[in-house]
């Protein structure tokens, strides 16, 4: 802890400050700068509730702490089931305090319960938590169905809203062994089941680090989003970043964006946000429903950092976002696009180069082939793509995901990654974790490597990203990325819901089809002046033909919800691709 008898340090020497995990760094900031406040929560996205100081933070988790530690041993898992908010912060830490392992969790939507309480059942028996966090009122609707789940039949409950501050008074808690876990993060599972990633105290420092020098932040940055908590990209840009470093964050629920976007951007406009993160379907989001005259009320001069990440990132996304939001001061440069995932913490890569935000245009038949070749942006085979820049501190290598050599610049192959924000493998899955995070290179012998599924190319513009390996669709020994699919059938037809469209493969006569699935507008599925169905499907397949020389073998247009997404809003191929194979309804009902 910082010594209470020394002035206020200026901010300049406060930004050199490191501490060796984030419960130090609160317990110095609660001592430093107890009133000042640390997370803001707008429940409507647009009303704020009174804010939580750091040193109220630090009062609450460790009543949390101290409460847990009487029920649970040091090194269980806690599984933690919250709407957003401050109690699910304050339950997070309240983990953190007690050196219980956190298992954030989102709770079963009511529209997709049977599909969430599987989920849920699948982490609570790979977790085996000792307790549930969550508070009153969930725990009262939800507690009689969670308890059906074996692995939670027996487990301790406590509502951390009902937990007296004065009964962590007397709760001391030590600082964690940097290298013991912090939290399970259970991936989104697009391309499979979720698997608990151990992210240990020594992984957070050195990604919130490594976030910190990419994107320029110090202590006077304001973290503004709206991104769910229990998922990485919100958990740690949103939560743990704000706590380590010292400074303010605005959050409200993703719900309170999604019903209204113009709520994010006014959040920043009001409390004069400097970072915010978002996946690109927010920003494409924004353009269309943004109104001229809500643009009129905002000023976004503040915000210096939007970076784009956890999707295929679109230059036109950006393009037409910097172009709808010049007029509130926005400036196109502010956009960062990111690579990464929660198997190295969160951030991959980022560091913008000396030049802002670059996109190339490449040969889309060379791709397929594995090779990027450059071509002019208006060509009939020419597919954009942008960079992610590069990492400053972990190692990147595009290899060759069957020789296991470097490939060389320019040349598509698995992105792998080493370094310190590398977690440590997949909880209780050992085979798995020697799979995936102990990869050494054919040749030399370099290691270990975590692999990560996506498949990419580096150049002197930085780091591109292709897709995911699983998703790869090969039909006549040529590589199709689904997202470019999607695209394309996406912009096909006006009925088409955007961001809603999934293309997989499947074998047909012995040989891998293209499928899309595509939910329709509402107003289109309600039949209220919309195409016919056939019209829509054809147009699809039309585009798809025209575009990429391939035969959709079916188009199956869904209600909208349809699809399966994970917690973040990515889509999931694999499951869609089940789904597809098994005829469940609503797929019978619109082929």
């Amino acid at each position: 802890m910082l010594d209470e008898s020394l002035s206020p340090l200026p901010a300049a020497a406060l930004d050199e400050i490191r501490h060796a995990t984030v419960v130090d760094a609160l317990h110095a900031h609660a001592d430093r700068i107890p009133q000042d406040e640390l997370f803001t929560f707008l429940p409507d996205g647009e009303e704020a509730e009174p804010s939580l100081t750091f040193a109220t933070l630090d009062a609450r988790a460790r009543a949390v702490a101290a409460d847990l530690r009487a029920q649970v041993e040091p090194g269980s898992r806690a599984l933690l089931l919250f709407t957003p908010g401050q109690d699910f912060v304050v339950a997070f830490f309240g983990c953190l305090y007690a050196g219980v392992v956190a298992v954030p969790a989102y709770l079963p939507h009511p529209a997709q319960r049977a599909r969430g309480l599987l989920r849920l059942a699948g982490i609570a028996e790979d977790a085996q938590p000792a307790a549930v966090l969550t508070t009153a009122d969930i725990q009262a609707v939800i507690e009689t169905t969670a308890r059906t789940i074996p692995e939670i039949r027996g487990v301790a409950w406590l509502a951390v809203d009902t937990i007296p501050e004065e009964n962590g008074a007397e709760w001391s808690a030590a600082a964690p062994d940097p290298d013991s876990l912090a939290f399970l993060q259970y991936t989104s599972g697009s391309t499979g089941q979720p698997k608990g990633v151990m992210v240990t105290h020594r992984n957070l420092a050195h990604n919130i680090d490594l976030i910190r020098t990419s994107l320029g932040l110090d202590s006077s940055t304001v973290v503004v989003g709206w991104l769910p908590p229990y998922h990485d990209m919100g958990l740690i840009s949103m939560i743990i970043l704000p706590a380590m470093m010292g400074i303010h964050s605005v959050l409200m629920p993703t719900v309170a964006f999604l019903q209204s976007p113009v709520r994010w951007l006014r959040a920043i406009s009001t409390y004069r946000g400097t970072l915010s993160a978002a996946p690109n379907f927010a920003f494409d989001l924004c353009t269309r429903k943004v109104t001229d005259e809500d643009r009129a009320t905002l000023d976004l001069s503040s915000w210096a950092v939007a970076t784009n990440g956890a999707e295929p990132i679109r230059a036109d996304s950006m393009i037409r976002f910097a172009e709808a939001f010049a007029s509130t001061g926005f400036r196109p440069e502010t956009i960062i696009p990111v690579y990464g995932l929660a198997e190295s913490t969160l951030l991959v890569s980022g560091a913008p180069l000396a030049r802002p935000w670059t996109f190339r245009s490449f040969d889309e038949n060379e791709l397929e082939r594995g090779f990027a070749e450059i071509v002019p942006q208006d060509g009939a085979d020419a597919r954009v793509l942008v960079s992610c820049g590069v990492s400053r501190t972990l190692d990147v290598a595009v290899v060759d995901p069957e020789k296991h050599i470097r490939c060389l610049p320019g040349q598509v192959g698995e992105i792998w990654v080493a370094g310190e924000s590398v977690a440590v493998g997949y909880w209780q899955r050992p085979d798995l974790s020697r799979e995936a995070f102990e990869a050494t290179l054919g040749d030399s012998g370099e290691g270990p490597y975590m692999r990560t599924g996506d498949l990419g190319f580096q150049t002197e513009d930085g780091l591109f990203v292709c897709g995911r390996i699983k998703d790869v669709i090969i039909v006549g020994g040529r590589n199709h990325y689904p997202h470019d699919i999607e695209r394309t059938a996406e912009s096909a037809h006006p009925a088409i819901r955007p961001g809603c469209v999934a293309a997989f493969g499947v074998v047909s006569d012995g040989e891998e089809a293209v499928v899309v699935a595509a939910e329709l507008r509402r107003e289109a599925a309600d039949g209220k002046g919309a195409a016919e169905p056939e019209s829509v499907a054809n147009a699809v397949r039309r585009a798809v033909m025209q575009e990429h020389r391939l035969t959709a073998r079916d188009v199956v247009l869904l209600p909208a919800g349809t699809l399966p997404k994970t917690s973040s809003g990515k889509l999931q191929r694999s499951e869609t691709r089940k789904e597809y194979l098994a005829g469940l309804d609503p797929w019978n009902a619109k082929r």
